[in-house]
């Protein structure tokens, strides 16, 4: 029963890679031509889109190759060792990402006034290189520990080796998980708190443009709270095995079912925006049916 299980859990994020990795395309396909799109918080979402894809090509290559291949090579198992550290890289972009929007919107509809803490079209792509930069500076020592262990078939990174050092690199990225969900929830709460409770954000004369914003506000608090559910699990995991426990934690019913949580966020930011955002609905409808855009349609998020 629990092999099934794992087997289920192993295989089923095959049909979460097609969707996300198809949504994510479209999504960064529709912010990059369409120029109405052009706004920081669509710049941020296609910043989280395009990292999501690196992820969802670097795990189907990976998985295709060991699912074709059966028992890989030593040389490919270091490669892929090494290269699934370009996924951490690319969680911690979107996690940056999501704290970073959370602070645009909170900005933008709490302290409308304040323009030096808003981002633009600008100085919003200095942000997007900022977060790439800092993203890599945190991971990158992952492409110096991270080795394939043949003895246990498994690929010994940061977090599970048991060392000190572990026990530090696995704090390291705790700390930053829990101050990240921290910024989130407060931003958002903040804002939830303003448009639902107090109506301090809303206007009284546009109920059209008070219901978008609570939509929009409502569907990155979704996506940052897919993400949170998706990648802690997967940090807990690093916690317990980093406390002393053995390898096969990865192997467990437990390790599949991180694992599972995380795929499934890969594909959920673009369905969000399908069913909650009507500029991005009418993006897609027009993509999928080959529609040119309307030059007067005015479609924007954020």
């Amino acid at each position: 029963m629990e092999d099934s299980l794992s087997l289920f859990l192993s295989y089923f994020p095959i049909l979460f890679f097609a969707i996300g990795f198809i949504g994510n395309v479209l999504v960064i396909r529709i912010v990059h031509k369409t120029r109405q799109m052009h706004t920081p918080t669509n710049y941020l979402l296609a910043n989280m889109a395009v990292s999501d894809v690196i992820t969802i090509l670097l795990y189907l290559c990976i998985f295709l190759a060991e699912d074709l291949l059966g028992r890989v090579s030593h040389k490919f198992a270091t490669f892929a060792c090494k290269a699934l550290n370009i996924v951490e890289i690319c969680i911690m972009v979107s996690s940056i990402t999501l704290t970073v929007l959370a602070l645009e919107r909170y900005h933008a509809l709490l302290k409308p006034f304040r323009a030096e803490l808003r981002l633009s079209e600008d100085n919003v792509k200095k942000a997007i290189v900022f977060i790439w930069t800092t993203s890599v500076v945190i991971c990158f020592p992952q492409f110096f520990f991270a080795e394939w262990n043949d003895k246990h078939t498994l690929c010994v990174e940061p977090f599970n080796t048991g060392t000190e050092e572990s026990k530090i690199y696995t704090l390291l990225y705790f700390t930053i998980f829990i101050m990240q969900s921290t910024v989130m929830f407060f931003c958002y709460g903040s804002l939830i708190r303003g448009l639902y409770l107090t109506a301090t954000i809303c206007s009284e004369n546009d109920e059209e443009g008070n219901s978008e914003k609570k939509k929009l506000v409502l569907t990155f608090h979704l996506a940052s709270l897919a993400f949170l559910i998706g990648y802690g699990p997967a940090i807990a995991l690093h916690i317990l095995v980093a406390s002393g426990d053995n390898e096969q934690n990865y192997d467990s019913v437990i390790g599949a079912l991180s694992t599972f949580l995380f795929d499934l966020t890969l594909c959920l930011n673009p369905i969000l925006y399908a069913f909650r955002s009507s500029s991005y609905q009418q993006e897609f409808k027009r993509l999928l049916i080959c529609k040119k855009p309307t030059p007067n349609n005015d479609i924007e998020m954020g």
